[in-house]
């Protein structure tokens, strides 16, 4: 079964959330890309998820209300159905103590989110993100 690719972004800043909507239409069109403001409403879309149609990659702001990366690590790591889907964090913070909690958490990737078109695309071009993909956990299985 091939299916298209998805990504899925929970950021509470909606300007944030459009820079990546815009930078995702020009890298990689051929992918879905969801948008939330909140990890609660990610948490309940991926809950409404047939298995063979989750995201490919689930990309969490550190600090939003109500639940932010370290809560949405949990809730989708090791003993979940969203285990196997690789999570990045991106963050305006460079603390340290935040980077170390979220990579123990089960984060892939711990970043600075980016500010320009350039560093945009670095990190767009870096997901790796396939053309189309089977509908199996082939594709999270590779690199981030």
């Amino acid at each position: 079964m091939i299916r298209v690719p998805s990504v899925y972004l929970a950021d509470d800043d909606p300007d944030d959330l459009e820079f990546f909507k815009a930078g995702m239409l020009r890298l990689h069109p051929q992918v879905a890309v969801s948008l939330f403001l909140d990890g609660s409403e990610l948490l309940n879309c991926l809950g409404s998820c047939e298995s063979a149609y989750l995201p490919h990659c689930l990309i969490f702001d550190y600090k939003m209300p109500n639940l932010g990366a370290p809560e949405l690590l949990q809730a989708t790591g090791p003993g979940t159905p969203y285990a196997a889907i690789p999570k990045i964090v991106w963050s305006t913070s460079r603390r340290q103590k935040e980077i170390d909690e979220c990579l123990q958490l089960g984060a892939a990737r711990y970043m600075v989110k980016p500010t320009t078109n350039q560093e945009l695309e670095i990190f767009l071009r870096s997901l790796e993100i396939p053309a189309t993909s089977p509908a199996s956990d082939e594709w999270r299985r590779q690199r981030l």
